[in-house]
């Protein structure tokens, strides 16, 4: 339980600020809690593609210091008179370069003792994982000389997008989709990491994933042993874990900030326990999407040959219209999902 708690904390689900309204400001305009009130809209099942950070993804395929420069104070002429015993001048003694020589001395000691060189290594990303319990992965990046900078994280057929720290760290937990896990990272647009392990427990869950673009407020929901909305069976995003059945889960991964962000929801639950489960896909809609299509995808943990990430298309009421919800059943069965007209 500790750790699944930190787990679902590292994954920002206190930051969620769409999620916050999603649940509470908008919940009085939102149509009853009936299923069979709210189940208004069909589903179109189309290709899956997701774009990010301007680029089309298709899921399912696998020195030295230099001296300083002669000082306002007129070093280089300096002078020193030597004087005989009557007190004439004799003779000049520049020191300039001797002040030189010792300023190249100290900076090449610097160097010499790595006070002051920068180290290209020390700039270098890395990125590592370990399995933890429940299938996930712990994902840890150090990137030191990219704080606060965009970073697009995949897996499987799961994309979302976060930003580092101001140290240029990052951290996340993320449910397993395969028990051969591979993790890639873009980072700046420009560098590619990945890391690879092995989840030996990963099919021992059920992960149901939903991911989309922008600032669309979608949101995935569990509802366990024929528990209603807001009941304590009901899991979501501000209430990822049922107390009777904390075996099952809810994380939330990606930040609603910058360009084209990503956002992912993932459902967990123990594939024994599946049957205790139904899920939902919930869209609220503004009067601003009246008579839009607005999109998301959602997949699955299933069979890595046959791809079940499936994009769904919600046909939010036409114009004039109040802000209201768009709900959509999931079916599922152990390591397979679809849609429910």
């Amino acid at each position: 339980m500790i750790i699944r708690g930190v787990a679902i904390l590292c994954a920002g689900i206190s930051a969620s600020v769409f999620a916050t309204n999603h649940l509470s400001g908008n919940a009085a305009k939102a149509v009853g809690s009936n299923p069979s009130e709210r189940h208004a809209q069909s589903s179109q099942v189309m290709g899956a593609s997701l774009v990010g950070n301007g680029a089309k993804l298709q899921f399912g395929t696998k020195p030295t210091a230099d001296i300083p420069a002669q000082s306002e104070t007129g070093i280089a002429d300096t002078e020193l008179a030597a004087l005989d015993e009557s007190g004439a001048n004799t003779t000049q003694l520049d020191i300039a370069p001797l002040v030189l020589n010792a300023m190249e001395f100290a900076s090449n000691l610097e160097l010499a003792e790595g006070q002051s060189a920068p180290d290209s290594a020390a700039c270098s990303p890395s990125l590592t994982s370990a399995p933890m319990v429940d299938g996930l992965i712990e994902l840890m990046l150090d990137a030191p000389c990219h704080p606060d900078t965009r970073l697009v994280i995949s897996h499987n057929d799961l994309a979302f997008s976060a930003y580092t720290s101001d140290d240029g760290s990052f951290s996340a937990f993320l449910p397993a989709l395969s028990v051969d896990a591979k993790v890639d990272v873009f980072l700046s647009d420009d560098i590619f990491l990945q890391t690879e392990l092995t989840i030996p427990d990963a099919d021992d869950h059920l992960r149901i994933a939903l991911q989309w673009n922008g600032e669309a407020r979608f949101s995935l929901h569990a509802y366990h042993d024929g528990a209603q909305h807001g009941d304590t069976g009901h899991v979501h995003a501000l209430k990822p874990f049922d107390s009777d059945l904390d075996e099952a889960f809810l994380i939330s991964l990606g930040e609603v900030r910058g360009p084209e962000p990503m956002i992912a929801e993932i459902y967990s639950i123990p594939v024994g326990l599946s049957g205790k489960s139904r899920v939902e896909v919930e869209l609220q809609f503004t009067e601003e999407q009246c008579a839009q299509d607005v999109s998301a995808f959602i997949s699955d943990n299933g069979d890595s040959a046959n791809t079940h990430l499936k994009e769904i298309v919600f046909a939010v009421p036409e114009c004039p219209a109040q802000p209201g919800m768009v709900v959509m059943g999931v079916e599922f069965a152990p390591q397979h999902v679809a849609l429910s007209q």
